[in-house]
């Protein structure tokens, strides 16, 4: 009696390129055991092959010649030929399909190629390589139709994926993709999953930071970066990004060891230079506006701290313009020249900050030349006419500043502010500082100039009630303490008003307005 062995099992693809004879031999197993039964009985006999023996043959035969012809064959259209055949002969095998739609990519016809992958994964939707394959053809297309279809491209990826978590060229394809679609969450799993396969690779830690940073998870996007730093110390891109995490984030004293850690690698550097005038335009601000700021931290010397603004923005705005006049290429020109108006606004800024009023009308000037629709250069010069007393000037700029942008607060409570000191157009003042207090209701700044206002006007109990509030908001603000103490002194309040001019003396004892007003 003969013992018959039955066997049945289901082709699958071996993942990687390397074990191509095991795959035919196993293929070849298949086509073979499906086809006639095995058996162990002994017989000196020839057994006659069944036709479907013989077709197996014939596949396995022209499987082998193909595959060979495909990868070592200059004249491909013969392993083409071989591959018809095969499609014709063993339709059902995922396998001849992915063979056949490979060699289609590699001779050009991405169509045909499509078309046979699809096929693969129609017979077995778990195909890795096909699958895999199938994503490379569609991001091709993709590209060369200028994005069309990209939707099916993610989602292929996303499916070799989910067969193979560890598919390094998926995950890789998968968050770029990701990310330049702006799909973050899916850029980041894949990127995590990245940084799980190759743990001391710093792009993936860096491209991380990159989806953190444009998440505004500011935290996140800072400890990556600092993953890039600590396995590549000299990544200037991971360095810069920190830098700028830390400045937006208040973090002024790392922000400053960051750039000048930069700046030992690349003296050169725009960005880094910018950035660390960007620090000192900061500083410059906190000195002059919050008083908390300057008692709890180092004193700074105003001169060196302008030196030092003047040397990192000039540089950043000379090197800019040099790359700029240099460079054919538009968006690398339209980048630095937007760099170089940066540096130029805030060194505007510090000067006006420090009191240099015409030095920050020079920069401002020299900015608006090549860019005469920036608004906070056009205010700045404003601001900087007007504290220089020349207020046709500073009113053609406040103009300007609000036929650009109508609902600009600080040029509606500046020009406001400028009727009031000459004393015209009073009603429009109110108006325009009116307008402001709309955006920001409690601003000390804001109130004061409504009730100087009031106080032109003659409506001095109503510029009382104005300036108590605008001192409850800016309780160290001389200017402000300067107009309650005029306000008192009309409302027949003459000891309230020296009350509040002492007090101002004690915060700027030298101040020579006080000091008139008091000897009165």
């Amino acid at each position: 009696m003969n013992n018959k062995l039955w066997i049945k099992t289901t082709p699958s693809i071996i993942k990687g390129g390397g074990m191509l004879f095991s795959i035919l031999c196993l293929f070849s197993i298949v086509l073979i055991v499906n086809a006639q039964e095995v058996t162990t009985a002994e017989t000196e006999e020839h057994v006659l092959l069944t036709e479907e023996s013989q077709t197996a043959k014939q596949v396995y035969t022209k499987l082998m010649h193909a595959v060979y012809l495909q990868r070592f064959d200059t004249d491909l259209t013969r392993a083409m030929v071989l591959y018809d055949q095969l499609v014709e002969l063993a339709p059902e095998f995922a396998y001849v399909w992915y063979k056949r739609g490979q060699l289609h990519y590699k001779m050009q016809n991405v169509r045909g190629a499509e078309d046979d992958m699809e096929k693969a994964l129609e017979i077995d939707d778990a195909n890795i390589l096909a699958t895999w394959q199938l994503a490379q053809i569609l991001a091709h297309r993709a590209y060369y139709s200028q994005g069309k279809n990209v939707t099916k491209v993610l989602d292929t990826v996303k499916r070799v994926t989910e067969l193979d978590p560890t598919h390094f060229m998926a995950q890789q394809m998968l968050g770029d993709l990701s990310y330049q679609l702006g799909e973050y969450t899916t850029a980041e799993k894949a990127f995590k999953a990245l940084t799980r396969v190759m743990p001391f690779e710093p792009s993936f830690h860096k491209k991380l930071g990159d989806i953190y940073k444009n998440l505004e998870r500011t935290p996140e996007a800072v400890e990556a970066y600092k993953r890039v730093i600590k396995i590549k110390p000299d990544d200037i891109e991971a360095l810069t990004n920190l830098g700028f995490l830390s400045l937006n984030s208040g973090h002024l004293e790392e922000a400053q060891k960051t750039f000048e850690q930069i700046l030992t690698l690349a003296p050169h550097d725009v960005r880094s230079n910018l950035g660390l005038g960007l620090v000192l335009q900061e500083l410059a601000y906190r000195i002059q506006t919050e008083d908390d700021w300057t008692a709890q931290n180092e004193p700074i010397d105003p001169e060196k701290l302008i030196t030092d603004a003047e040397r990192y923005l000039g540089r950043a705005i000379f090197l800019s313009l040099t790359i700029v006049d240099r460079s054919d290429n538009t968006r690398r020109q339209a980048t630095y020249r937007k760099l170089a108006v940066d540096a130029q606004y805030a060194l505007g800024n510090v000067y006006l900050l420090f009191e240099k009023y015409e030095d920050a009308e020079k920069t401002f000037t020299q900015l608006l030349a090549n860019n005469d629709e920036h608004i906070g250069a056009i205010y700045g010069i404003a601001s900087a006419y007007q504290s220089m007393g020349d207020f046709d000037n500073a009113e053609a700029y406040l103009r300007k500043t609000l036929s650009l942008e109508p609902a600009h607060e600080y040029a509606l409570n500046a020009l406001g502010y400028l009727y009031a000191e000459k004393g015209t157009k009073l009603d429009e003042a109110e108006a325009l500082i009116k307008r402001a207090l709309e955006k920001s209701p409690e601003k000390g700044e804001y109130l004061d100039s409504l009730g100087w206002v009031f106080f032109k006007q003659g409506r001095f109990a109503d510029a009382v009630t104005m300036l108590e509030k605008a001192i409850q908001q800016s309780p160290k603000n001389v200017i402000i303490l300067i107009h309650l103490g005029d306000a008192y002194l009309k409302n027949n309040e003459p000891d309230k008003a020296r009350g509040v001019w002492k007090e101002a003396q004690t915060i700027e004892p030298e101040n020579a307005e006080i000091k008139e007003r008091l000897s009165r």
